[in-house]
Order: structure tokens, then C-alpha cells, then sequence
């Protein structure tokens, strides 16, 4: 199995390919995908002043001038703004426009089927915790996905509270939301109380980018957005499972169905 970590992001994206493809072209095929990652960056970084969004943040070139890409995050950004009522919101309290919510799985998923693309299929790439399972995963373990218990990946205590197999489903991405390993950093709606908010959100989606805009934001907007998610999102596009400060533990409907059998 090849596997290789590429820093990218301000985070880590990890690939790792299992099947029959040599050591070489594996490393030649998953540096073309960095390159994927790096563009994404380069291009949608708050952090560099020379990227595009940043120029159009300060006003040295407006969005009449824009690429189409950086248009078509922008558009993306409100649709999902729109399905989620709001729950998740590229513009900050302060009224400063940041795709970012969006932008790390999108350019994750993008770099996923460029292998597809290059007949890859038994591989996964972990961006920074999120998941993208690609389309026939056999090598064990890249068919199982620990999920946190809630202590920082760095701490002696850390370890795995669960663990998912989505091998023979349709869901193809994991991804996870909380204050466990970065702090406070997504925006909470101001009409989260603090008993309904959530310590940490995973949700397992037939996409990338579904179950991580939905993750951002069942933990903006809590138990209202949980619910939300409950009631408009079909099991057979996504699932659920959200663990509150208290302790509690909450699914959505068909979760269990991907808890592994240890046994």
C-alpha cells in the first residue's frame, strides 16, 4: 500500500492506495493531486495576500473580474447557505466573505477524482480528519474510519470512541466538526444556547463536501440544525451523529447501519 502526507491548507492531507498500482506511478498520480490542492490554495487563501480571494477582499479586483471558479465557490457557498437555512454561512459576524467552510473538501474531492479519473478505486485521502472513500475500497483497514473520543489527537488519552465501515454503501465521505482539536473556529448562530450545542458533529454522506458543510452546520446551529438535518436529509444521502457537551449521544436515522462489527 502506497501512502503518502502532504501539508497543504494550514492542515495535513493524507492518501493512501491500496490495489494493484505501482509504488511509482501511485507517487507520480498523488503528486499530480497535490498539485490540485495547492492551486485550490493559492487561489482561495485568506492568508496570502497575492491569492485571489484576497485581491478581491481588498478591493483590487472585483468580482466582474473574477475567474469562473472563484464565482462558482461563491455561488456554491449560497446554495448550501440557502439548504441549510442559513446554518452554514461564508460570511463571518463581522460581514467578511471566507469560502474556506466549503473550499478544503471541495479541492479534496477534486484531487480524489482526478485519481478516479486515473483509474484508481481502492484508495482513501484524509483531509485534515475529513474522509473521501473511494469508489471500491477492499485494502484493509482503509475500509474502517475511527471516530474521536473527544480528546485531542495529541493527548495521551487520545483514542477512538467508534469505528465506521462503509464498505458495500453508497456513502463516500466522513467528515467531523467540533472544538476538540482547533477550539471554537466555526461561527455559531446566535441563536444556539449553550445546551444545545454540540462538543462534536460527524456526518457520513454519499459526498465529501455534503457531510462536511452539513457537520459545519449541525455545529453552528445545534440542536435546531440537527433536527433540521433530520428532517430533510435522506438516509440514503447522508447520516448523523452528534455528541453533546453533556455527554449525550444522538443519531440520525440509519447511523447504526455503518458502526463496524468489532466481533
Amino acid at each position: 500500500m502506497f501512502s503518502k502526507s502532504f501539508d497543504c491548507m494550514g492542515t495535513v492531507f493524507t492518501f493512501q492506495i491500496g490495489g494493484e498500482h505501482s509504488i511509482g506511478q501511485a507517487a507520480s498520480d498523488v503528486e499530480k493531486a497535490c498539485s490540485i490542492l495547492i492551486d485550490a490554495d493559492n487561489r482561495f487563501s485568506l492568508y496570502k495576500p497575492e491569492s485571489e480571494i484576497s485581491q478581491i477582499a481588498s478591493g483590487a479586483l472585483s468580482w466582474d473580474s473574477a475567474t469562473p471558479v472563484q464565482k462558482d465557490i461563491r455561488s456554491q457557498t449560497q446554495t448550501w447557505m440557502e439548504i441549510t437555512e442559513g446554518f452554514f454561512n461564508s460570511t463571518s459576524p463581522e460581514g467578511k466573505y471566507d469560502p474556506s467552510g466549503l473550499v478544503k473538501t471541495w479541492a479534496a474531492t477534486n484531487a480524489a477524482m482526478f485519481l478516479e479519473a486515473n483509474g484508481y478505486r481502492d484508495f482513501t485521502l484524509n483531509a485534515g480528519g475529513d474522509v473521501y472513500i473511494g469508489p471500491e475500497v477492499k485494502t484493509f483497514p482503509l475500509t474502517r474510519v475511527g471516530l474521536s473520543n473527544l480528546k485531542p489527537i495529541n493527548s495521551p488519552g487520545a483514542s477512538v470512541n467508534m469505528i465506521l465501515d462503509v464498505a458495500g454503501t453508497k456513502y463516500r465521505g466522513i467528515a467531523t466538526s467540533g472544538s476538540t482539536e482547533r477550539g471554537e473556529h466555526i461561527w455559531l448562530s446566535p441563536e444556539t444556547s449553550e445546551i444545545e450545542k454540540f462538543l462534536q458533529v460527524t456526518v457520513v454522506a454519499t459526498d465529501l463536501i455534503t457531510a462536511d458543510i452539513w457537520a459545519t452546520a449541525i455545529i453552528s446551529g445545534g440542536q435546531a440544525a440537527f433536527d433540521l438535518f433530520a428532517r430533510k436529509v435522506s438516509s440514503e444521502v447522508a447520516v448523523a451523529v452528534a455528541t453533546g457537551h453533556d455527554g449525550r449521544i444522538q443519531s440520525t436515522s440509519g447511523f447504526a447501519r455503518i458502526l463496524a462489527n468489532l466481533g
